[in-house]
Order: C-alpha cells, then sequence, then structure tokens
C-alpha cells in the first residue's frame, strides 16, 4: 500500500477519489466522460474512476449496450486531453460477474483496467432495485436470498471493489418504505460477504446515491463497515454511483464520516488494480 497524498488534502470531502461513476457508455448515462472529469476537477478531486457498466444477464435492460473498444478510446482520449488536471482511471462495473466469469475474463484481457466494481442488479429473475423483488416473499426471506447471491459472487467473481453491497435497500424502500435496515438478524450471512471481501484482499464500497435517492444515508452502514473492520477489512472506497456530472462526489462528507466512526483511517483507490492508500 502507497500513501498517494498528504492529509491536508483531506480536510474537504470532496477531494477524495470517487470511485464510481458512469458516462455515456453506461446505457443509463447520457455524460460525456470529459464533463465528468471536469465536474472532478471542479471540485478539487485528484482522481476518479469512470466505472461504466457491463450487463451480461439477458434480463437487464443494459444487456448489449457496452462497447468496450469505443469506451477505452474514448476514455484515453479524455485522459491525455485533461493533461493531468486529474489522474483518470478506467474501469468496468459488471452485473453479477461470477455468473459471466469467462466472457468477463475475455474482456478484462483486452485492456490494462484499473478497476473493476462487481455488483448485483438480479438474483435469478428478481431485480433487486424494485419492490418486484420481493414478489412472493417475506422480507427475511428476501434479505437471505441476496444476501446469499452477494456471499457467491464475493467469494467467487473476479472483481476489485464490491459496489453497493447493500443495494436490496433500494427493493426495501419501494416495497416497505424503509430508508435504514437494520442488519442484526442477519448479521452471519452478511459477515460471510464482508469475510470473503477481506481474506481476497477486495475493497468495500460505501456509496452515497442512497442519500440523493431519497432512501436515507449512505450505505453500508457504519454497523456493517464495523463487522467488516473485524472480518479483516482494510479497503474501502467511496462512490457516488454518479450518471451525471453534478452527482460527482456527491455526500462524501457523511459517507467519510460513516467510514471514520468504523475506525477506518484511510480510503482505497485503484490503479492498474491495485490498491492504494489515502489517508484522512
Amino acid at each position: 500500500m502507497v500513501s498517494l497524498f498528504s492529509d491536508l488534502w483531506y480536510n474537504f470531502p470532496l477531494m477524495i477519489p470517487d470511485s464510481h461513476v458512469h458516462t455515456r457508455f453506461s446505457f443509463d448515462s447520457q455524460a460525456s466522460p470529459e464533463a465528468v472529469c471536469r465536474a472532478a476537477i471542479a471540485r478539487g478531486m485528484p482522481e476518479i474512476a469512470l466505472t461504466d457498466h457491463v450487463d451480461m444477464n439477458l434480463l437487464d435492460g443494459g444487456y448489449g449496450y457496452f462497447r468496450p473498444q469505443k469506451q477505452w478510446e474514448a476514455l484515453v482520449n479524455c485522459r491525455a486531453r485533461l493533461n493531468g488536471r486529474v489522474r483518470v482511471h478506467i474501469g468496468l462495473e459488471c452485473g453479477e460477474p461470477h455468473l459471466f466469469r469467462p466472457d468477463l475474463s475475455a474482456l478484462l484481457s483486452a485492456h490494462p483496467y484499473d478497476v473493476v466494481l462487481g455488483s448485483i442488479h438480479w438474483v435469478g429473475h428478481r431485480p433487486v432495485e424494485t419492490a418486484d423483488f420481493f414478489h412472493g416473499l417475506e422480507f427475511g426471506e428476501g434479505v437471505a436470498l441476496y444476501l446469499d447471491e452477494l456471499a457467491r459472487l464475493a467469494e467467487e467473481a473476479d472483481y476489485d471493489i464490491l459496489a453497493h453491497p447493500d443495494i436490496i435497500r433500494r427493493a426495501i424502500f419501494h416495497r416497505f418504505g424503509w430508508a435504514e435496515v437494520d442488519w442484526t438478524p442477519y448479521e452471519a450471512p452478511m459477515r460471510r460477504v464482508l469475510r470473503a471481501v477481506a481474506e481476497r484482499g477486495k475493497a468495500l464500497e460505501v456509496n452515497t446515491s442512497y442519500r440523493r435517492r431519497g432512501m436515507g444515508p449512505p450505505g453500508p452502514s457504519v454497523q456493517v463497515l464495523r463487522w467488516f473492520r473485524e472480518e479483516g477489512g482494510r479497503f474501502v472506497t467511496l462512490g457516488s454511483d454518479a450518471h451525471r456530472p453534478e452527482d460527482i462526489g456527491a455526500d462524501f462528507g457523511e459517507a467519510l464520516a460513516m467510514v471514520r466512526a468504523a475506525g477506518f483511517e484511510a480510503i482505497t483507490v485503484f490503479r492498474q488494480r491495485r490498491p492504494y492508500e489515502v489517508r484522512f
């Protein structure tokens, strides 16, 4: 691990790198890479990771949309035009990567990506972002089903950052109207996920998109972050999950306070798929 910046950088939360951002190469964004990067520069960020969706699941709305060569060329050109004003990392967010390991391996072999986010958007035919996820399921049954799939990803997939590990909160919000979740009844299956991330030397993301969606604070909660640390977890990243330039770094001050409350002393950023420490 290498310390990249002095503590003075981090008197201002927006100067912490954003490790989860989408551009027009994601099916659900219209943002140009340059507009996104210039927004990061305006906020004083030293680094940003552009992590467009790779959706290999036939059920997903983004299936077949991603064009890896076009994305790579555009982001390399953007990096060159900005001439070092912000360090641009080129990455991917792959949905259900444990289910598509050969295809993802072939994709990653084509270019030297900086970071790979692994995420869950579907559990079988159930979309984890809508109320439909709980169709025919009690609350506890749905959460258990989700955490089992998340554990498979954490244990089996090729990824650097486990993105929005509590994304099931979106389905919970839409189905039950709850903005926060007490994970205590599900501590054992959640710790299984966190233990796999920790033992494999991967990072856990604190995702801030819940706040601007009106779904409560960034997540996972301080409770879950503490469990991660107890399981030996070392690496935590912050991700806005922004699909618009104006959302870059949104609510990072709150997320940083949560990370510190859980006992972590640094945020992690990935370069060429290696973790580097950004100390507070």
